[in-house]
């Protein structure tokens, strides 16, 4: 069995508590070009929260769940992601400096079948790489733009 690991880090000039905030609200932060939530469900203080998931993978429509299975608040989000082919895991840690936050990202995908492992993880962590930084950003304006309003 192989691991894919896709890990990015932002620093965002707002309190940890604000861009924990928006974390947990699924809707606001999976929030990425070519990707669609629908059956949007926020459960109290997050575990359980989920949604339906719709994107594109190498050309093809997809459509899959996301659940938020561990939540240590202000801490870290743990997020479980299941598609037909692939069920990455993305963990979110929140760490705060001098009024600022750091958000590191980390995916997570194991592929079984042995033989075509290697490819297949190369491929999904670079197919990640731009949805990634993406939420990132965005997780980032909207923090500080709440901050600075």
């Amino acid at each position: 069995m192989q691991m894919a690991t896709l890990t990015r880090s932002i620093t965002i000039h707002a309190p940890v508590s604000t861009v924990f905030d928006i974390a947990l609200d699924i809707g606001r932060l999976w929030n990425a070009e070519d990707v669609a939530l629908a059956a949007v469900d926020i459960k109290p203080g997050g575990v359980g929260t989920s949604a339906r998931l719709y994107s594109h993978l190498l050309g093809f429509h997809i459509e899959g769940g996301l659940e938020y299975t561990e939540v240590v608040p202000q801490e870290r989000i743990v997020a479980q992601v299941h598609f037909f082919a692939e069920k990455p895991t993305w963990t979110f840690t929140f760490s705060e400096a001098d009024g600022d936050t750091t958000v590191t990202a980390v995916g997570e995908w194991v592929v079984k079948v042995a033989v075509v492992a290697r490819p297949i993880e190369g491929v999904m962590v670079r197919e990640h790489e731009s949805f990634l930084e993406g939420i990132l950003e965005h997780l980032k304006s909207q923090a500080e733009a709440q901050v600075a309003a």
